[in-house]
């Protein structure tokens, strides 16, 4: 067998043990907190039902489960943790602060907006709550990312 024929067939068998294990990557989505990046609200609904919180139905997250993205009402607003939140805090990638003490160094908190689903899922600075609630931080470095599915 040539070498391009070989690898051709390779090539097919390949494709055949895809197709037949359902072809699902084990990676994880690339996602952005302006996307879709949430899965199934802890009460799952139906189709119908999830029009009542105005939310999005469909497969969602790396297992791909059918399930309805409950929108939060409080989506947009500026929060300083997870606390203002129905669901999380989560700042950009050079997020703004609000300076309570100027130090050295300043502390204050890292700012960012609540996000628009009940769920979240994705990777992004996630500002977590904190042990003292609103206790001021250094602001020499923000948050780490996060990734949660």
């Amino acid at each position: 067998m040539s070498p391009v024929k070989h690898a051709y067939v390779v090539l097919a068998v390949a494709i055949a043990a895809c197709m037949a294990s359902g072809c699902r990557s084990t990676r994880p989505q690339q996602t952005t907190p302006d996307a879709v990046t949430t899965v199934a609200s802890p009460h799952e609904r139906m189709p119908d039902e999830c029009r009542a919180c105005n939310g999005v139905w469909g497969r969602h997250g790396m297992a791909q489960k059918e399930a309805c993205l409950c929108r939060t009402k409080d989506a947009g607003k500026t929060c300083k943790s997870k606390q203002d939140c129905e669901s999380q805090c989560v700042a950009e990638d050079d997020p703004d602060t609000e300076v309570v003490d100027k130090g050295p160094p300043p502390k204050g908190f890292f700012l960012g907006k609540c996000h628009p689903y009940a769920k979240y899922f994705g990777c992004a600075r996630l500002l977590l709550d904190q042990v003292d609630g609103h206790k001021p931080v250094p602001l020499d470095e923000p948050p780490a990312k996060l990734c949660v599915d």
